[in-house]
């Protein structure tokens, strides 16, 4: 083989479940009030939500993909519209759109991010649309403020799908600053962890109500057609009590970044691009590679026990998996940029060896 010989391999886990000595306090109140997903601990989660987002309204839904769901019901898609969004996402993100009969158009990224390529943005928007999902990638931000503007020109609201983004900032300010809906998951493996759940942030009352009431069946009011979207008690208590740690965590996460950074020196492997003004949450180190064989890359940090999202979820535009290659809208951008990057796991319980085996591994590869 070609590639250098790296001795006491490692095997490093990406799975990270947060655990903290007061989850099970917190757990034992919720039981004793109340575990409906209008149950009080759930409406002081929505405050701590708003308070630590500083949005005017958070709604906590069962799931990050119920949150897309009930945030394309609020500004109104239906089957047959259209919903335009970047091709280089989760299948978790484009499958609400189709399970509403609504057409997903694929638009090219940028370059060298994961944002909206706006040239290619006004080439698809037509009579149809009826909302624009950016997504950051792995907690990177993107120019969601030239998006935002591009989509209040176009009269077409903006959802941000920030399910890998808690704590990323563009100019000191929260991503879900620049969304008319800002959807959020809290699965197990996102830095704030409920096991399920997520929530939508908004400072657009109306659509706060819109969200809130088709997220509970309409009210149940037999006028407005709604589903049962609610997030139950003891998640909420979860979700609660773990917001506070969540700068902690990251500030972790950002320091295993910067300590793996500092060591890299392989020519064919740089950090992510970072916007001018943002400021990454670090949910994995994004890297990108010149390689001619990325995917050989990649097998070769996993055979040397390094995980990458690329391979766990063969990661590639979304028009290329069956299930939505009937959509399909080449990319070249978004394609380029799948193909010449990986993950890298940098959450805390990661140890400084952790890193810096990595980091040789990395250091150590040579090309074929």
């Amino acid at each position: 083989m070609a590639e250098a010989s790296v001795k006491n391999k490692r095997v490093i886990s990406d799975k990270y479940r947060a655990s903290y000595e007061d989850d099970q306090p917190a757990l034992a109140a919720a039981l004793a009030s109340g575990l409906s997903g209008t149950s009080d601990i759930v409406t002081e989660y929505e405050a701590a939500l708003r308070a630590c987002f500083s949005n005017r309204n958070a709604i906590a839904i069962s799931s990050g993909g119920a949150a897309i769901t009930v945030a394309l019901a609020a500004v109104g898609v239906k089957a047959g519209d259209e919903v335009v969004l970047t091709p280089t996402c989760p299948l978790c993100t484009v499958y609400p759109i189709m399970d509403m009969g609504a057409k997903p158009v694929f638009v090219d990224t940028r370059p060298d991010s994961f944002s909206v390529d706006l040239e290619d943005l006004a080439r698809v928007i037509t009579k149809k649309t009826r909302a624009i999902i950016e997504i950051p990638m792995w907690g990177m931000p993107t120019e969601v403020d030239e998006l935002q503007q591009a989509a209040r020109k176009a009269g077409i609201p903006l959802i941000l799908d920030l399910a890998h983004s808690h704590g990323s900032t563009l100019h000191g300010r929260s991503l879900s600053a620049y969304g008319d809906l800002s959807c959020f998951s809290t699965h197990e493996r996102k830095p704030l962890a409920t096991g399920e759940g997520g929530f939508i942030l908004t400072d657009n009352d109306d659509l706060a109500r819109r969200c809130r009431d088709y997220s509970r069946f309409g009210n149940l009011n037999g006028r407005d057609f709604g589903l049962n979207f609610k997030l139950g008690g003891l998640a909420a208590a979860l979700g609660k009590n773990r917001l506070k740690y969540l700068a902690r965590q990251l500030e972790g996460r950002r320091e295993n970044a910067e300590r793996f950074l500092s060591q890299l020196t392989h020519p064919s492997v740089r950090e992510f691009t970072r916007l001018t003004g943002a400021r990454t949450n670090y949910y994995f180190l994004t890297l990108r590679t010149s390689f001619a064989d990325n995917r050989r890359f990649i097998d070769y940090l996993d055979e040397h026990g390094i995980p990458s999202d690329i391979k766990r979820y063969g990661c590639r535009c979304l028009y290329e998996f069956p299930a939505v290659e009937q959509f399909r809208r080449p990319c070249p951008n978004g394609e380029r940029l799948l193909n010449t990057m990986t993950t890298i796991p940098v959450h805390p319980a990661l140890s400084g060896e952790d890193i810096d085996y990595m980091v040789g591994v990395v250091n150590a590869y040579q090309e074929r």
